[in-house]
C-alpha cells in the first residue's frame, strides 16, 4: 500500500491505513474496524477484546489499540438503512461484536491487491460499500420516486444554501411530513441526518481543495469552524485535521 485512503459518502467514512491508536471516547457512528496483519485491542468498561476484525455499537466508549498495524476502518450513521441493518444482523444488543471471519477474509482479499495502484480506490471504495450491504443484508434497492430524485438533485448541487425541509417539500408538492416518511423509505438515511451529512461533506471538500477551515465550514453552512469540528468529532470521535493530515488520498463522494 502506497498512502492511507480516505473516502467520504453519504452515511460513511472509509480510512485504510496505519492506525492511529485512540484514548477512551466514544461517537455517534457505528465503527468496524479490521486489521490487516494481527489482533485489534479493543478496551471497554475495564475489559480488553482482541479480535481481527469487530463492530462497535454508537455512543459506546471505548479504546482503540492497534499497535501500528495496517487497518481498514469504517464509521457508518446507525440511522441509515445499511447503519441499522448492522446493529440488527451483527450487535443484537451487544455493545462489541466480532465479525463473521469468512466474510472479512474475502474482503481483504479483494481489495489488497489493489491498494498497490493508486487508481484502484474507486474501486476499493465500492467494494467496501457491497461487503457493508451483504454483512447487513440491505443490498436490495427500490426504484427512485421523481420527487425524492428532484430533493436529492437540489441537495447536492455545489454552493446550495442550507434549505429547510418545508422548501424542499413545497417544491415536489409534498407536505413536509410526507417528504420526510417517503425520503427515508427510499435513500435509507433520514432526511435531516442527510442534509447534515451534505454539509460535512461540502466542508470536507473544500477543505481537500485547500480552502482555509473557517471558509470550508461557513461554506457548508456550519456557523463557524468550531461548530464544524464539533459536529464532525461528535459523529466520529475524531478531530477533521487528525484525518485529513494523515491521509493523502481523500476521496468525497456525495450521493
Amino acid at each position: 500500500m502506497k498512502q492511507p485512503l480516505l473516502f467520504f459518502s453519504t452515511g460513511y467514512f472509509i480510512y485504510i491505513g496505519r492506525a492511529v491508536d485512540t484514548v477512551v471516547h466514544q461517537h455517534h457512528a457505528l465503527q468496524i474496524a479490521i486489521s490487516f496483519e494481527d489482533t485489534i485491542e479493543i478496551i471497554t468498561s475495564g475489559a480488553v477484546i482482541k479480535h481481527r476484525a469487530v463492530i462497535i455499537d454508537s455512543d459506546q466508549p471505548h479504546e482503540c489499540r492497534t499497535y501500528n498495524n495496517t487497518f481498514l476502518l469504517i464509521n457508518i450513521d446507525p440511522e441509515c438503512k445499511t447503519g441499522a441493518g448492522l446493529k440488527k444482523a451483527c450487535l443484537s444488543g451487544q455493545p462489541i461484536a466480532a465479525l463473521p471471519e469468512t466474510m472479512v477474509e474475502a474482503l481483504l482479499e479483494e481489495i489488497k491487491p489493489l491498494l498497490a495502484d493508486d487508481t484502484n480506490a474507486d474501486s476499493v471504495f465500492h467494494i467496501t460499500l457491497q461487503f457493508l450491504r451483504q454483512l447487513s443484508h440491505t443490498g436490495g434497492k427500490e426504484d427512485m420516486d421523481d420527487r425524492i430524485a428532484r430533493v436529492l438533485e437540489v441537495l447536492k448541487q455545489p454552493g446550495q444554501e442550507p434549505l429547510k425541509i418545508k422548501d424542499l417539500s413545497s417544491m415536489v408538492y409534498l407536505s413536509p411530513s410526507r417528504l420526510i416518511h417517503l425520503f427515508t423509505t427510499q435513500v435509507g438515511i433520514p432526511i435531516r441526518k442527510y442534509m447534515l451529512w451534505v454539509r460535512l461533506l461540502t466542508a470536507v471538500q473544500y477543505i481537500i481543495s485547500a480552502r482555509d477551515l473557517t471558509d470550508a465550514a461557513l461554506e457548508a453552512g456550519f456557523s463557524d469552524a468550531p461548530h464544524f469540528n464539533r459536529t464532525f468529532k461528535r459523529m466520529f470521535g475524531l478531530a477533521p485535521s487528525l484525518l485529513l493530515k494523515n491521509s493523502q488520498i481523500i476521496q468525497a463522494y456525495v450521493k
